[in-house]
Formats: structure tokens, sequence, C-alpha cells
């Protein structure tokens, strides 16, 4: 008989408020759009920590099982059935709405994950999981200093603005975002001596950690008027500070039922909720303004995907991870 998967209530708070804030970003108007208010800016910069914290979550599940080359195939095949299903999905909803495909290209849709724009997940992940093999034979010793190396490279990418691509493959870049899974991996790995260490120290800790997400919150905010450089690093700083407050708030304590369950739900909500978003933006129209045409597309969103992902487990049983990700 196999062992239930250990849970980690840390993890489960940063996939589900993760996923929360993700469908949250897809219902407010891009920062970039001038009908944007700055509350709504304000929101996308507090909510950046979601596919960081997908990417961190990742990385630390996996190294607890790193496994061989079958176990990276199986996980592969979890990935890409449940979103070539969604591709299928995005293309068709393109057509029906008399679209071309997103990037003209059916097959560049297809492989580099943009039937749908936010589905650039996807492409980040599956190179990293292939690559799951290869991390596991890593000498532990090396794995601190690949970290660091990618931490530098991943600011000099994002706060620096080094190495610039156009914005379609800047979300494609590993050295955005492989840190995050690098650090998952080395906190597996570190886990006992982390929480050895935190343990006496929680209550400090995650007040210390609260204080530094509102002051970097504040430093990468509009209204700081400080240099770029600076606003920008502390905006990607502030990411970081999110997922340690997350996990450490949370702690060793068993996380609720409805917790694990949306965190266990939160690829196939990624995968479909934009499907109602979208189509609860098209119902209240280009022109609607204020808090209902975000609030009412978000509910939509969440709502709607983990309806799918309900009706999918009653129908698929065991096999809806395999067909919906959940």
């Amino acid at each position: 008989m196999n062992e239930a998967p250990q849970r980690f209530s840390g993890i489960d708070a940063i996939k589900a408020a993760g996923i929360v804030t993700i469908v949250l970003i897809h219902a407010l108007p891009p920062p970039w759009d001038a009908s944007a208010t700055p509350l709504e800016r304000w929101l996308h910069q507090v909510t950046r920590f979601g596919v960081p914290g997908f990417l961190l979550a990742s990385g630390f599940l996996y190294a607890g099982t790193p496994g061989g080359l079958d176990l990276a195939r199986r996980r592969l095949r979890r990935i890409l059935v449940p979103y070539a299903i969604a591709s299928v999905l995005a293309q068709l909803w393109h057509a029906g709405h008399g679209e071309a495909s997103p990037t003209g290209s059916l097959v560049k849709d297809l492989l580099f994950a943009s039937s749908f724009g936010p589905y650039y997940y996807v492409f980040v992940i599956v190179w990293l999981v292939a690559l799951t093999p290869a991390i596991a034979r890593l000498p532990r010793a090396a794995l601190p200093a690949l970290t660091g190396a990618l931490f530098v490279a991943q600011w000099g990418v994002d706060a620096a603005g080094a190495w610039p691509l156009d914005f379609y493959w800047h979300l494609r870049d590993p050295l955005l975002w492989w840190a995050y899974f690098f650090l998952g991996w080395w906190l597996r790995l570190e886990r006992a001596r982390v929480e050895t260490w935190l343990a006496p120290r929680r209550a400090g800790v995650v007040a210390a950690l609260a204080a530094a997400v509102a002051l970097l919150t504040w430093a990468g905010s509009e209204v700081s008027g400080l240099p770029r450089l600076v606003a920008r690093s502390a905006s990607w700083l502030d990411i970081y500070a999110i997922l340690a407050f997350l996990g450490a708030a949370v702690g060793l304590a068993a996380a609720p039922r409805w917790l694990r369950a949306l965190s266990d739900a939160t690829y196939a909500i990624y995968l479909f909720h934009l499907f109602f978003l979208y189509a609860a933006q098209e119902t209240l129209g280009a022109n609607a303004r204020g808090a209902a045409s975000v609030l009412l597309p978000f509910a939509a969103g969440l709502a709607g995907s983990l309806a799918l992902v309900a009706a999918g487990r009653r129908v698929l049983g065991a096999h809806a991870r395999d067909w919906l990700g959940a």
C-alpha cells in the first residue's frame, strides 16, 4: 500500500495564496493600461509572488523524491496532457471569436506555451522537471553556489534590466525564474536545519518578515519616489519576503482541509480559470469600470475552475489529475 505524500503546510499556503492572486492579476487591467488605477497597479506589484511561489514549491516537493528518468517522464505527462487539452480549448476559443492564434503559428503557440498568454509558466516548469534527474545528481555542496549565481542573474534580469528581451521571451527566460525552483530544492534538503533554527524564533521571524514586506512593498511602489533601480530591486526582493512570510507564518501546524484542497487544484485552476474569467469580462463589456469589473471576473475565474475540478474528479476519479491537472 502506498503511503500518502507528506504534506507541508507552508508549501500549501504558498500555492493556495499564489493561485488566488494569479486569478486576481488576470482580472485586473494590465499595469501598462492607461485605465489602470494606482490601486490596481499596486495590486499587480504585491501579487507578483504567484508564479515564483509555484516554482519554489515545485523545487521543494521534487527534491523530496527526485527520482530518475521514468519519474520525470510521468511528471511531464501529468503536466503536458492537461496543458495540451487546455491549449486546444484555447485555440478553439480564439477561433470562435474570429481571432488568429496569439503568435500566428499554432506550432509556436503549442511549443512555447502561448495559446493563452499566462501559459508561459508551463514552458518554464517543463524544462525544470525534465532536468530534475540531472539536478538530483549535483553535488549537494554545489547547490548553494548555483542557487546564489541564479539569484544574482535573476536580479540582473528582473531588477537591473540586463540582457533585455522582448516581453514574450522575457517571460520564458530561465534566468528570470530558475532561482525560485533551485531555492525550493535547497530548502527541502536543508529542511531539518531550517526548522530547528526557526521553531523557537517563529513569532519574531514572522513579525520581522511582515515588516520587511511592508517596507519593500512601499519602496517598490510608484509613490516611494526612490531611484528606479532601487525601487525595482525592492519589488524583486518583496517576492522573496512574501514567500518567506507565508511559509513561516503557517509553520508546522496542519493546514486546514480547504487550504490543502485549493493547493492540490492549483495547476488545473491555472490552466482553466481564464475561460471563465474571459467570459465574465465579455459579459460585462469592454467599457466596464469599477470594483465589479474586477471582482466579478475574479470570482468567475476562481469559482468556475474549482467547479470544473470538482466535476472532473467526480467523473474521472483518480484520473482527473492525469487529464485536468488536479
